[in-house]
Formats: C-alpha cells, sequence, structure tokens
C-alpha cells in the first residue's frame, strides 16, 4: 500500500498565521494509474498554454479554478481512498504551541497510522511517501515516530500477536516535483483547507465522495479514548488533549 501525505496551512499561532492545519493523504495500492494521469494532464496543459512551461509540477496554489477541476476530477475518477485531518489550532493548548515538532508528528502520523494500519497484514509492504520539506532531524524523528506508532497499534492497542515488521514501513521524503502522486495530494489539501480557512467548500465537493476518514482535532465531546477502532468519515471520533502526551 502506498500513502501520500501533504499538507497546507501552518502551525504558526501568530495573527499572521492560519487558523487551521490540513493534513490530506491519498491512499492507493497502485499508484501507476494515477502516476500516469498526472503526467499526462501535465503535459496536455503545457501544450494548450494553460499552465506555464517553467512549472514541472502541478501544485495547487499555482492553478487556476479550472486547473483546479480538473485535477481533483481526475483524482476523483481513480482507485483511490482520501484522508483529512484538520487541526483547529484554537484549540491547542499553550504548552503544545511550542512543541511545533511533536505536534505536527501527532497531526500527521497518530490518526493516518490509526487508520491505516487495521487495513494491512504484518507482512503489508507500507510505503508512506511525504514531501522533502522537514529538515534532517526532523525527517528522521518524523520516521522513528511512524515505525513505533505502528508497532505499537498492533501489540498493544489492538493486541495482534504479530506485529507488523518494522522493516516493511518505508517512509520516504521525496522531492514533490518528481512524485506525481503526492502533487495530486497537494491538490486534496488544498481543496480541504479552502472549506475550513474561507468557507469555500467548492473544491471540496469535487472529491467529497472519495474521503473515507476524516479526523477533527480536537472536539473533546466526542473523544473516546477506549474505541480500538479507526475513526471512519461516518461517525468519526476526535482524540482528546490528554491522549496527547500518552501517545506522543
Amino acid at each position: 500500500m502506498y500513502v501520500y501525505v501533504d499538507e497546507s496551512g501552518d502551525l504558526g499561532f501568530s495573527q499572521r498565521s492560519t487558523r487551521f492545519f490540513v493534513v490530506a493523504y491519498l491512499c492507493v495500492e497502485q499508484p501507476f494509474e494515477l502516476t500516469k494521469k498526472m503526467k499526462r494532464l501535465l503535459k496536455k496543459l503545457h501544450k494548450k498554454k494553460m499552465y506555464a512551461r517553467g512549472y514541472n509540477e502541478l501544485k495547487f496554489s499555482n492553478s487556476k479554478d479550472t486547473i483546479r477541476v480538473k485535477v481533483l476530477e481526475t483524482i476523483y475518477k481513480s482507485e483511490v481512498d482520501i484522508g483529512y485531518i484538520v487541526l483547529e489550532k484554537a484549540k491547542v493548548k499553550p504548552e503544545l504551541q511550542n512543541k511545533r515538532t511533536t505536534l505536527y508528528n501527532f497531526v500527521v502520523v497518530d490518526r493516518i497510522m490509526k487508520n491505516i494500519i487495521p487495513l494491512i497484514n504484518p507482512m503489508t509492504e507500507l510505503n508512506i511517501i511525504v514531501d522533502k520539506s522537514l529538515p534532517r532531524s526532523s525527517r528522521l524523528a518524523f520516521n522513528n515516530y511512524a515505525k513505533n506508532k505502528a508497532s505499537w497499534l498492533f501489540k498493544i492497542r489492538w493486541g495482534q500477536i504479530n506485529s507488523i515488521m518494522l522493516s516493511n514501513i518505508k517512509v520516504q521524503h521525496v522531492n514533490s516535483q518528481k512524485e506525481p502522486c503526492l502533487q495530486a495530494t497537494d491538490f486534496l489539501a488544498g481543496a480541504c483547507f479552502h472549506k475550513y480557512e474561507y468557507g469555500n467548500d467548492f473544491y471540496y465537493r469535487i472529491i467529497s465522495g472519495k474521503v473515507k476518514y476524516f479526523d477533527y482535532l480536537w472536539n473533546r465531546r466526542n473523544a473516546n479514548p477506549t474505541l480500538p477502532l479507526p475513526s471512519r468519515v461516518h461517525g468519526h471520533h476526535s482524540l482528546g488533549w490528554d491522549l496527547l502526551a500518552r501517545y506522543s
């Protein structure tokens, strides 16, 4: 399984910072089909002079509405599942605002692992591909957190006798210019970010039928620390404040 991860917004807490931090992830068994579609679309847009030839990757922020729609429709027509984590930053405790690496790893890794791990058996190879934007030290911390989280979920949370082999979890930090599926995930992140940051759900509605997982952090009324199953779009739950220190 391949899981592509990208985000929109920032984890700053100044007056100029965004109100929301959105993580999008795209799950696909084989990325070849979507990769081919994205490359073909970029080539077609270049040929029609609808997208500057100087741009070698499709990016939500650089695209006009027509291109955004084309990309999102392309994703929707592909064999993929989509997941979102939406962090409402006003609900982040002050003491966590200064621990951005911890907060980032938790927001990005924790919910994705809890949703994806139940779908695979211990011998499955799980490939997690993220944009190469983190500094090297943060990348190593991210990789270790992802692998340890997967192992912990199998052994402790769900009591599996055979834990997933850590060697089967491969985390890659890739330049998005070289990875069309990451470019697709960038559009997913942009669509959801527009919905929450600007109240514009036009783009989100295009791909909403493919959204399989959704987590909103944090809603204390929906917190249920004993629930062993991953959250879903229907009847999803979110983690409470007290769980962050436990799981980070």
